[in-house]
Order: C-alpha cells, then structure tokens, then sequence
C-alpha cells in the first residue's frame, strides 16, 4: 500500500507517524459520514477548515510524490528539459504546499489514486472546448476546466 512506498523497508524514507496523522486527517471525517456521524453539509464545512484542508492537501501531494519516484522511468523524460532529477522535482514542485500544481502532478496523483479525470481546456478560441482524459480512454470521475496558469473543479448542477 501507500505507507509501505512512503515509509517501509526499501521505501522513501517518510516518518510513519507523520504519515500516518495526515492520512487520519483526511480519512476520519469520510468514516464518519459512513458511520452516520456526520452529514454532506457538516463534512463540506470540516474539510474547509485549515487544519483538515491543508492535511488532505499535503497527503494527496506525498501519494503524487510516492507515486512520480516509484515509477521514475515513466516521469523522468517529461523533466529533462527541467534540468532535475524524479527526486529533485518532487522536493521542490510536488510536496511543498504553496506550489501551483501542473499536469504531471495530476496525471501522477490520477495514476496513484486509481481516478479518471477529464480536463477541459478553455481558451479564447473558436470551436468546440478541448478536453484531456488521465487515463486516456477512463471514464472520469472528477471534472476540471483548466484556464491558462489555474485549474477549478468543476462540479455538476
């Protein structure tokens, strides 16, 4: 599973505990809503507080890293022109939580997470709206509209 990559024999070297008390953050709300505690409104309002958004956040960017160094072959090409290593990426563009996140991140975190997602591509062109699927040819779970330099979520009416 995820903490064998993150913190096990041969994996890359994250401290269990840490690890493990941001996976509870993001987990422990969505068992309650299972269990019944917790309803859709009172979920929405614990996951927009700071402590439980910045915890999913980071946890979501240590699976895109584990996920981007375990499978380096696959990532490395698309770095070359950046001068870094997997490892030298994933330090400074992925686990860091002020960074913008880009379409590797995304395909990466996709690919870890086991989620199909369609990108739409909304520029000032004529035409119908360009769209990406990760993986290609997945039927997407998640929507998101991408506007140069910033990605939304885009939710159904």
């Amino acid at each position: 599973g995820i903490f064998a990559k993150l913190t096990g024999e041969g994996g890359l070297g994250y401290q269990a505990d840490a690890i493990e008390m941001f996976y509870d953050e993001c987990i422990s709300p969505l068992d309650g809503m299972v269990a019944g505690e917790y309803t859709r409104d009172h979920l929405m309002a614990t996951f927009g507080e700071y402590q439980y958004s910045n915890a999913i956040v980071f946890f979501m960017r240590l699976c895109c890293s584990c996920h981007l160094q375990a499978e380096e072959d696959q990532y490395a090409p698309f770095l070359m022109g950046e001068g870094l290593t997997v490892k030298q990426f994933v330090t400074v563009e992925v686990e860091p939580l002020d960074k913008e996140v880009e379409q590797l991140q995304i395909i990466g975190l996709c690919q870890a997470m086991g989620v199909a997602i369609r990108i739409e591509y909304l520029d000032r062109s004529d035409g119908p709206v360009n769209h990406h699927d990760v993986p290609e040819g997945g039927d997407p779970a998640i929507f998101m509209l991408y506007r140069p330099g910033h990605y939304d979520l885009l939710y159904a009416s």
